[in-house]
């Protein structure tokens, strides 16, 4: 049996909700009690508990379960975000819990260094990343359009500002999903590639066409996924891990210790997996499935000059 069916019911049950939310659409019922050594009944009263508590579950067509929305993982991210309003809030507070003493000060100086600039080893926290964050959601709020200011595409190779409306957010992924009012299009942006928001006096005027679009561990928008399956030394272990570290989630150990086993949904296109299988084949990756992507990486090699 399984190690995971030596913990209690509340352990198997906050396993199970890691494993999802860590890989969407990888398992089915049948599959998760094998996993926890478990019923499939059991697993069905499971997701009944999640249900309870607002984390709701639904099958894909190959009956494999990932939650209905992005909501429970949301949550979590948003524990990692506060606006100003919310840190004065927290200084206020533990004046009010600690006046004068030292721990306050203590409380204050941890909270005032996990949004410094120069300390925080999170982007996606610092005080100039946290300011764009704090208009987009505003923005997003009031339904209103913005100006991405100066940003870096990569697909026009120009820096050029941006007349967007802004409609979901991931700031852990460094991503923006928005409407361009000018180009009439829906875009996903890198919050790192522009250097700040405006807010605009102008309201949304094609909140019809906002559409979530699934990111994949490469940040690639894409809601044409297909599933990817590889084999990875340590050295392409290390590199994949290291310049793309949302596949990390998607990585488990094998009985071989120098092999590690990727499987995830990526953008039917292979954008960003394709460049790094072409890059560190030689660090030792082999290509399972599908045969879409063996046979993509194929024509890639062909159209190689030299």
């Amino acid at each position: 049996m399984p190690k995971e069916a030596e913990f209690g019911p509340r352990a198997r049950i906050l396993r199970l909700l890691r494993a999802i939310l860590d890989q969407p659409n990888r398992y089915t019922r049948q599959e998760l009690a094998d996993k926890f050594g478990v019923s499939v009944d059991t697993i069905r009263d499971d997701f009944e508990i999640l249900a309870n508590a607002d984390f709701v579950l639904a099958p894909d067509d190959r009956h494999r379960y990932a939650f209905v929305t992005e909501k429970p993982l949301r949550q979590l991210k948003d524990l990692l975000h506060f606006s100003e309003e919310d840190q004065a809030a927290l200084y206020q507070a533990i004046d009010n819990l600690y006046i004068g003493s030292e721990r306050a000060r203590n409380l204050k100086a941890k909270l005032a260094s996990v949004y410094d600039f120069h300390r925080l080893g999170h982007a996606y926290l610092r005080k100039p990343h946290l300011t764009k964050v704090d208009l987009l959601m505003q923005a997003q709020r009031e339904k209103r359009q913005v100006f991405l200011i100066d940003y870096r595409s990569s697909n026009s190779n120009k820096i050029e500002t941006r007349r967007v409306e802004p409609f979901h957010l991931s700031p852990a992924e460094d991503t923006l999903q928005a409407y361009d009012a000018e180009k009439r299009t829906l875009r996903h942006f890198r919050l790192s590639r522009f250097s700040r928001v405006q807010l605009t006096d102008l309201p949304w005027a094609f909140e019809g066409h906002h559409v979530i679009m699934h990111v994949d561990p490469f940040r690639i928008v894409d809601n044409q996924q297909v599933d990817v399956h590889l084999l990875l030394g340590v050295g392409a272990y290390n590199e994949l891990v290291e310049r793309y570290p949302l596949t990390r989630s998607h990585i488990e150990e094998t009985d071989d210790p120098n092999i590690f086993d990727f499987q995830c949904r990526v953008n039917h296109r292979f954008f960003g997996l394709s460049n790094f299988i072409l890059g560190f084949y030689h660090q030792h990756i082999e290509v399972l499935a599908p045969e879409g992507l063996k046979a993509f990486l194929r024509e890639e090699v062909g159209r190689m000059r030299f």
